[in-house]
């Protein structure tokens, strides 16, 4: 078989490859998007929750201040029962009294920070909601994965098998060019002829539409066995056999 053939062979076998792969690989990223987005609101659910176990933490905190500060001044006013002057009685009230308004001040602290760990409650059950909702598009997501490796798996072992075969009868240097080739253009390795006045012999790549100078085309026509390229793109060049039998018979 030409080199030429072998080549378009490959990039037959290429292309159908690359397909496969794409409708695999859709669901796979498709995959990765939602595993992404449970990551960052299970990570978002663990820190709302710290938040409010710190929060009720603070709260107990200073219900726990305001609590001593109530006993001491139950016991102030004990002892105040007992004061026999006025001077002793004065600094115990006034002691007394600036108890009482810690203890106002902590309470009110404790209602805001109650305030603020309740905010902060709700926002995490919502985020739970949408970790729940979010389990359930990931599970759907495998299942499409495992569904396509199912459906086309053999089709890809297969066709990959046969593209070894193909790309082993290519030089190491053609193929190496074909593979950058196919990275570049993502998988558009071949530019076929296409014609557009067969009367003044114009041509052009079907890969970048480019004019072709006619020497590419006849080297193309009368050396099967040599590999072209087009002088914009660097595509290898391709020419179909009913186009071949056209301008052979001219």
């Amino acid at each position: 078989m030409p080199l030429q053939d072998q080549l378009y062979d490959l990039f037959l076998l290429d292309q159908q490859v690359r397909g496969l792969r794409t409708r695999l690989d859709a669901a796979t990223r498709r995959l990765g998007a939602q595993s992404n987005k449970l990551d960052q609101l299970r990570q978002q659910q663990t820190e709302l929750s710290d938040q409010v176990k710190h929060g009720q933490a603070e709260v107990s905190s200073l219900e726990h201040e305001a609590s001593d500060l109530d006993e001491r001044v139950k016991k102030l006013r004990e002892q105040m029962n007992n004061v026999r002057n006025n001077k002793e009685y004065s600094a115990m009230l006034v002691e007394v009294n600036t108890f009482k308004d810690e203890k106002g001040k902590l309470e009110d602290q404790a209602l805001e920070k109650m305030g603020e760990v309740d905010a902060t409650g709700q926002r995490l059950a919502e985020v739970q909601a949408q970790v729940t909702d979010q389990v359930k598009l990931v599970e759907l997501a495998q299942a499409e994965v495992q569904s396509s490796k199912d459906e086309v798996g053999d089709q890809l072992a297969d066709a990959t098998a046969k593209r070894e075969i193909a790309a082993d009868q290519i030089p190491s240097d053609r193929l190496a060019q074909f593979e950058r080739l196919a990275d570049n253009y993502d998988g558009e390795t071949l530019g076929e002829i296409e014609e557009q006045d067969r009367r003044r012999r114009e041509y052009t790549c079907g890969g970048c539409y480019m004019e072709l100078p006619i020497e590419r085309v006849n080297a193309l026509m009368m050396k099967p066995d040599e590999l072209v390229t087009c002088p914009s793109c660097n595509r290898f060049l391709y020419i179909k056999q009913e186009l071949k039998a056209e301008i052979g018979a001219k």
